[in-house]
């Protein structure tokens, strides 16, 4: 199957896709006037035509064979011709109208001007009627929470990409030749504003997330007593509950990035006071040695406040050529070095421990991650027993602790929970957060 899906694909390739820039333009901008009704949907030949001397003009397009390429026939996934009466009548198709929107989504994206919370909020409202029954919940489930899902799906990768933009912008900003250091100052109050306004969104929209999870989770005890609505609400609040998870990992990403460009921030901060104060003080220097200054006999005579330095010149003569006998030679023998055998042989084992605790961290945590692909969801302080229990090294299970949040943190089809829930162990006098890991849908 998967043979034929790709014999299929490489076969209509040329078909699937515009086949150049001007196609494109062609195709989304009679989308663009069927939908403003500047064209009725059902246009025709003379529409088409007016279309593309439109096209043809802002392309400025002037030899007749780029004319002729972009006047033929586009392929029939885009528009359908058929004759009605003596005329004939051409329409775009259902894959061609959702072509264009998600180019246009991609290109003019609203979404991207509203803050994530924004998002939330209004596409994913929670009243308490839709928590009555389990009809009202299934009805807000497949009609407001899954097609909210797609359009907060998109906004967060639109805020990632803008979030990349921003730093584009800032890595330009923090070159060191600067011309203009008034508009770089502008430049960089702007783009603060804009992350700081990121910032609080993410803040908003983890807590209205938590609330909107929180109040379907209080509502569960409504369902206990029917046994199929029961295990319908389990399921819609696993889908809701992974999904939220993935939202999560998005926002802790986007965050890292705001954090990043936070701390370029504050270095062109600085990059921009320092270099300022310089200059400044430079331009001060200059202008008390200019008023202070004179003129003797074509000499400048300095302020006695900048006291001259000399530098001290010494001649060398030589007196005669030196005789150099190069038949002399040292007979001294270089020193050789005092090794110490005890603590070469200290630091080989301190070497061998360390070498072994790598090899069992690597090991344990090849188990765990076939565990977690398995699908089995995996409870560390259990695993933290069974580890200490066999290797006797408190050491080999903090590494694989920390190696296994530094795998799976930031993974699309792996979660994390740590519940501050401490798990005392008391044999070495220490206590764990409950930590588990499992597959996710990505």
């Amino acid at each position: 199957m998967q043979n034929e899906l790709l014999i299929s694909l490489s076969k209509s390739y040329s078909d699937l896709l515009p086949q150049n820039k001007e196609s494109l333009l062609l195709i989304v901008w009679l989308y663009r006037k069927v939908e403003k009704n500047y064209i009725n949907e059902d246009f025709e030949q003379k529409d088409l035509n007016d279309t593309i001397d439109e096209i043809v003009d802002f392309l400025k397009i002037e030899t007749e064979k780029n004319k002729e390429n972009l006047s033929r026939k586009l392929s029939s996934y885009f528009f359908i011709t058929e004759r009605i009466g003596n005329k004939y009548q051409i329409h775009l198709t259902v894959y061609a109208k959702e072509f264009c929107k998600l180019v246009l989504t991609q290109v003019q994206p609203e979404l991207k001007k509203l803050e994530l919370y924004h998002v939330f909020k209004r596409t994913l409202p929670l009243h308490d009627g839709d928590l009555e029954n389990i009809d009202n919940l299934k009805y807000w489930f497949d009609n407001n929470f899954r097609p909210a899902r797609n359009e907060i799906l998109a906004h967060t990768e639109l805020l990632q990409t803008s979030i990349e933009l921003r730093l584009n912008d800032l890595r330009t900003l923090l070159k060191p030749d600067v011309e203009n250091p008034k508009e770089l100052i502008n430049s960089f109050l702007e783009i603060f504003k804009e992350l700081e306004n990121q910032t609080s969104g993410l803040i908003n929209t983890i807590d209205h997330k938590n609330d909107t999870l929180n109040k379907i989770k209080s509502s569960k005890d409504k369902f206990l007593f029917e046994e199929e609505a029961y295990l319908e609400f389990c399921r819609m609040q696993n889908e809701i509950e992974f999904f939220f998870q993935s939202i999560d990992r998005r926002i802790i990403a986007i965050n890292h990035k705001i954090q990043l460009a936070s701390k370029r921030l504050r270095n062109l901060l600085d990059t921009l006071k320092h270099k300022q104060y310089f200059k400044i003080n430079i331009e001060k220097l200059l202008l008390i040695m200019l008023r202070t200054s004179t003129v003797d006999k074509g000499e400048i005579s300095i302020h006695q406040v900048f006291p001259k330095k000399l530098l001290p010149f010494i001649p060398t003569k030589f007196l005669a050529v030196p005789n150099i006998d190069f038949q002399f030679y040292s007979k001294s023998e270089p020193e050789k070095n005092v090794v110490d055998k005890e603590y070469e042989e200290m630091e080989r084992e301190k070497g061998l421990k360390m070498l072994e605790v790598q090899e069992s961290t690597a090991k344990w945590i090849d188990k765990i991650s076939q565990e977690i692909e398995s699908g089995v969801e995996v409870d560390f302080d259990l695993w933290f027993d069974k580890i200490l229990s066999q290797e006797k090294n408190l050491e080999v299970p903090i590494q694989v602790c920390f190696g296994l949040i530094e795998s799976y943190n930031n993974s699309n089809n792996k979660s994390i929970s740590i519940q501050k829930e401490k798990v005392e162990k008391t044999l070495y006098n220490i206590a764990l957060w409950r930590m588990k890991l499992q597959s996710t849908p990505s």
